[in-house]
Parts: C-alpha cells; structure tokens; sequence
C-alpha cells in the first residue's frame, strides 16, 4: 500500500501550526490511540500536569522562547509576517549552539534548520497555562499582530514629534521595554549575555522562577504537577510510573481524587488495549497474550470491574461524545458476559468507527503483519506524567545549583 499524503491550505502560521501540532501528536510517544480514548486521556492529563505536552522536550524553553521575543519587540519596524519570520529564523540559529553541550532534548537536533515545528509552537500553550504570557486567549499570531500595532503606534507618535511613555520612563536605554504597558510578558527579561552563555540547563534564578509560577498559576497551583514541584531530585527520580506517584506519596484529597479517578480510567481501559494487541497479531503476540491474563487476574479487575462506572471519567471531564460513552460501556458489559468474541468483535469495530472500514488494521490483516518481536499499540496511560517529569528534574537541578552556589 503507498504513502499516505497529507495536504492542506497554508492560511497563516497559525493554521500551519495547528496541523503541525496534530501531526506531532500522532508521532509522539504515548500517543498511540487505536481506540480512540484520548479525549479522557488528555482532559486527565491537563489537569494533573497542566502546561505540559508530550512534545516537550526540556524546562528550558519556557524561558528561550519568551526571551527571544522580547528581543523582537523591540524592533519598532516589522510586520505580523516579518516578526514571524525572524523569530523562526532566531530559532534555527540556536540549535547548533544548544547542541555543543551534548545534551538530550534539544529541538531540532536532528532536523536543523530544517525543523518544521519550532519552540516557539510547541511551549505557547504552556507559557499561557503558567501565567508566563499575560494574555491566556492571544494565540501567537494575535501575539505578533498586537505587537506590531503597538509598535507603529509608537513610530506613529515619534513622527508627529511625541515623547511616548514608554521614552519618558525608560531609564537604561538598553533594557528590555514592553510595547504595552504593563508589558505581554509575566517573566524575567533575558540576562544581557543570554546568548554567550546559552545552556538548555536552568539557571538558579529560571528554576525558581519555574517553581514560581507553577505554584502560583491559576490553572496550575493546585494540580499533583505543583504537588511535586515541591519535592526533591532524590524523591522524584526514581520513580518511573504515574501509578507509584499513589503509593509514594499521601497526596492532598483534592489531587487524590482526580488521580485516582484517572488510574482507575486506566485500569479499566488497558484490558481493551491489550485486546487489540492481541487480535492485531493474530493472537500470536505472546506478550499482549501473556499481559492480557495478568490484567483478568489484577486486583482492580478481581475487586473493582463489576462496581466500575464506565461513565465516571467521561462524566467526570463533561466530555461530550456519544460514541465513546457507548464504547465504555459495551466494553464493560462483554468483558462481564465473559464472551471473548463479543470482546473481540467489539474492540475489531471501535477501529472501523474511528478509522473507517479501509484504514482499519484489525479488519485489513495486509495492513499490518505481525512479526515477533514487535512492540506493543498503546500502553498503560500515564497521563503526560514523563513529560512532565523531565520539567520536574530540570527545576530540581536548576535549584540545587543555586544552593551550590550560596554554600560556597
């Protein structure tokens, strides 16, 4: 079969970026969703780690992408497009110098100057969820478009002979002077040799900042990702799993609640996964086989499954799809039947509903053949939990260097 080909009209960057960001998705790892639960999983995930996504790649870039444009702002004479422009531009030009330390994360490492998605796309929505970007509905066209109104505004009122405000109380010509004011930024303005000493490590001052605006952040401060940004390297480290998060620690009521409702979301939905594992190999995948009976023997399974309300999650993020509400629960009523080919047929047509009769694997064996060996489809959710994880360390080695730094 040839290669799928994907087109679109290339309205804006915001469009373009839209499409790049579904695209991204489907690649990143953990995103694999051949029955179609992702809605639940990331409404779950936004609230236990909001501002974070699975293409986040380090802590850093919460403060890169600020920090480069601020340095646009000034520059008085751009349009929407140019600003645009140069800000990709500005964005390309950093990768070869964040990759000499040889560090993982770094975007672009392999793509170069030929990266599709930049920063820039990929950390708006967090910048806005921690409160770092002032503006949570602009989108970073909206962005650009008000600044440079702003800015031809002020040229405006130079022409005419004007003193403008912001003329008026800039003392240090050479600081960095929001447009607006107040400015569109809730963050330190970039270190003036940023660029010589770019690392994708935090500085002391980033990571408590981080911290900060974690804690702080209305759509963050009462979420399990602030929960653990209180923490320390030696306690998160180790652990490798969203479900010992649980086990680990005595989380608030009010984070427990939600987690624990996401975990048993999981619980419930892995059996499924693990069905069309097993159905997609031709029952020959010995793992999917093999996970699939420890799942039947689990404790969730054993004690809860019958209880399980398949609508509490679904309810729970008033998430509106009735196909999916369906799916839920004829899932659990054939595994409750014992049925494994009502089980089976069921899962073989969810991927028909989601994918159509043509683009279904289960229905189309030439699709996919197995071969042993080959890995799972899907997993156990963990609700954006390595992702943000990463974050988590960067802040907690960011922090230590400034407790290094005051012992000396």
């Amino acid at each position: 079969m040839g290669r799928i080909q994907l087109g679109w009209i290339d309205y804006s960057s915001e469009h373009r970026n839209k499409v790049m960001a579904v695209l991204h998705a489907l690649t990143a790892p953990g995103a694999v969703d051949e029955l179609g639960i992702g809605q639940i999983r990331d409404g779950f995930a936004n609230l236990l780690f909001p501002g974070t996504s699975t293409i986040q790649t380090r802590a850093k870039y919460f403060f890169i992408v600020p920090y480069l444009l601020m340095e646009l702002e000034q520059q008085r004479h751009l349009t929407p497009k140019s600003f645009l422009q140069k800000l990709s531009e500005m964005e390309l030009d950093l990768i070869e110098p964040l990759k000499k330390s040889g560090e993982k994360g770094i975007i672009g490492e392999t793509a170069g100057r030929g990266l599709k998605r930049k920063p820039s796309s990929i950390y708006w929505s967090g910048l806005r969820t921690l409160g770092m970007f002032r503006y949570p509905h602009f989108s970073l066209d909206d962005y650009a478009r008000a600044t440079c109104a702003v800015n031809q505004e002020l040229a405006t009122q130079r022409a005419m002979g004007r003193r403008t405000d912001d003329e008026q109380a800039q003392d240090d010509p050479d600081a960095y002077q929001s447009p607006v004011p107040g400015g569109f930024w809730r963050c330190p303005p970039p270190p003036e040799d940023w660029r010589e000493r770019i690392t994708i490590q935090l500085s002391a001052e980033e990571a408590a900042y981080l911290k900060d605006r974690i804690n702080k952040a209305p759509l963050t401060q009462n979420s399990l990702f602030a929960y653990l940004v209180n923490k320390d390297l030696e306690t998160i480290q180790p652990i490798q799993d969203i479900e010992a998060l649980g086990q680990v620690f005595d989380l608030p009521d009010s984070i427990r609640a939600v987690y624990d409702m996401a975990m048993r979301f999981s619980d419930f939905i892995y059996g499924a996964t693990l069905r069309y594992n097993v159905i997609l190999s031709g029952r020959e995948n010995k793992r999917a086989l093999e996970d699939w009976e420890a799942w039947c023997q689990s404790t969730f399974v054993t004690r809860s499954f019958a209880d399980y309300d398949p609508n509490e999650a679904i309810d729970y993020l008033k998430i509106n799809n009735y196909r999916l509400r369906r799916f839920l629960r004829q899932w659990h009523e054939s595994y409750l039947s014992g049925d494994i080919d009502a089980m089976d047929e069921l899962i073989v047509q969810r991927e028909i509903d989601i994918k159509s009769q043509v683009r279904a694997k289960l229905r189309n064996p030439s699709m996919y053949v197995y071969r042993e060996g080959d890995g799972m489809r899907g997993s156990k959710l963990d609700y954006r939990y390595g992702n943000a994880k990463v974050i988590l360390i960067d802040i907690f080695n960011g922090l230590e260097k400034g407790h290094v730094e005051t012992v000396q």
